[in-house]
């Protein structure tokens, strides 16, 4: 009897490739949860302009993956999506030392003791931007959260204290959500379609990326001939060097400083619009945080609900993809290439075997135990995990702490929002609609 050979690669949907592809546009959680179900921790995914993509939800999988060296799995090809927004020069698509070049120089403006530095100004972005928000009406709360973030990420990059900037930072940031609307779309993951139905949306999407670029070159020059020695991101970009011993040209620069104003807003703004969804949906954890909040003796159950949301509606549905460049065994399965490795972050967390009752939001799960980096993975991990994490989580602590400490919260229809694709990220699907009403006899809370 002739022996059959074994599958190349985990079972998945047999669909075509291109029903795979909207499938998953269209219902991304759904999606994966059907084919874990079904296939167990690994299963492929044939996707359109893509090649294969194995989802592996194994916590050890997952560690190996992101463990692996980067001239076996190369992450920077697989977050190539991203590359018309943060460009091809961004260290985020980059390996080795221009990886650690872009990298080294960028973390020491998020370093958890400066960003704390920051909190005063966060707080002031948080209160102007807080108090215009509608009372009494449903509304959607992820267009206004865009705005705030983006707004506390420019001045962490281009200075916080620079007043001269106001002006032309205002005039980025609109100018920024202008190019960063084309993320709703298919157009944006799909490049096919940019030169079919999708051709206006482009070429709308280019014309507002030249106008971001415009501004954004001329504040690097501008601080590259006149640098007032602040110790911002764009200041420690202009003072890096390439393995070359060269400065960064202005290119490098820009893809840069973008590569941390795209992912250091969009991502934080999504997951405080989770937040806000769930918290509307659940009154007991509302309540328990609002006691603890109005107390203002601790910051714990605050510090477990910031973990859970980030446990429960992960923004990031699967970490960066690894590109197999060369054989690798996990898990009892030879990868080679094109095949790309993905651990995914959502199926991680919703394993009833290291998160009881998963699909319950409980902070409570948190109280006294921290989550652990080996199944706690909402930054990603490895060579690429997130350098902006604890500016994030400031950010979360402090809008959650403002809008509770004055304003009830009360969800705009029965059912929590499901999620839908925005560039490599999952957003509410409605803009996380909610009603606020002021609390009576509440003031701002007190600088902290």
């Amino acid at each position: 009897m002739p022996r059959v050979a074994p599958p190349e690669l985990p079972p998945g949907s047999r669909l075509p490739a291109p029903a795979q592809t909207f499938v998953f546009w269209k219902w991304p959680i759904a999606y994966l949860e059907r084919n874990s179900c079904r296939y167990g921790s690994r299963f492929t995914l044939r996707a359109t302009n893509y090649p294969p993509l194995v989802f592996l939800s194994d916590p050890a999988e997952i560690k190996t993956i992101m463990a692996a060296p980067a001239d076996v799995l190369h992450p920077g090809k697989g977050a190539a999506t991203v590359e018309p927004l943060v460009g091809e020069q961004s260290f985020m698509l980059s390996e080795g030392e221009a990886h650690l070049v872009g990298r080294r120089a960028l973390l020491p403006a998020f370093h958890g003791k400066v960003v704390q530095r920051h909190s005063q100004m966060v707080i002031d972005a948080v209160r102007r931007e807080v108090r215009s928000w509608p009372r009494d009406v449903p509304f959607a709360l992820h267009p206004r959260l865009r705005a705030l973030t983006l707004e506390v990420i420019l001045r962490t990059v281009f200075g916080a204290s620079a007043a001269v900037l106001d002006e032309r930072l205002c005039v980025l940031r609109d100018r920024l959500l202008e190019m960063l609307s084309v993320t709703e779309s298919p157009v944006f993951p799909e490049p096919l379609l940019r030169h079919g139905p999708g051709r206006a949306i482009w070429e709308r999407f280019l014309r507002a990326r030249s106008r971001v670029d415009e501004l954004m070159f001329a504040l690097i020059e501008e601080r590259r001939h006149s640098s007032d020695g602040a110790a911002d991101a764009l200041e420690m970009l202009l003072g890096a060097r390439n393995p070359d011993g060269s400065e960064m040209s202005r290119k490098q620069v820009r893809d840069n400083l973008m590569s941390i104003v795209v992912a250091g807003h969009e991502t934080t703004a999504s997951e405080l619009a989770w937040a806000f969804q769930l918290l509307a949906h659940n009154p007991a954890v509302l309540e328990r945080l609002v006691e603890e909040i109005d107390r203002g003796s601790s910051e714990e159950y605050l510090t477990a609900t910031v973990q859970e949301v980030l446990r429960h509606r992960p923004v990031f549905l699967f970490a960066i993809p690894r590109s197999v460049a060369r054989p690798i065994e996990i898990g009892g399965w030879s990868y080679r290439p094109p095949a790309q490795l993905l651990g995914c972050i959502y199926l991680a967390h919703h394993d009833s075997s290291i998160y009881p009752e998963p699909y319950e939001f409980r902070p409570e799960r948190f109280l006294g135990k921290p989550p652990r980096t080996s199944t706690w993975l909402p930054w990603g991990g490895g060579r690429k995990r997130c350098p902006g994490l604890h500016m994030a989580t400031l950010e979360m602590r402090t809008v959650l702490r403002a809008v509770l400490s004055e304003l009830t919260l009360h969800p705009a229809a029965r059912q929590l929002e499901h999620p839908r694709w925005r560039s490599v990220i999952v957003t509410p699907h409605a803009g996380a609609r909610v009603v606020l009403h002021r609390r009576r006899n509440r003031c701002w809370p007190a600088n902290k």
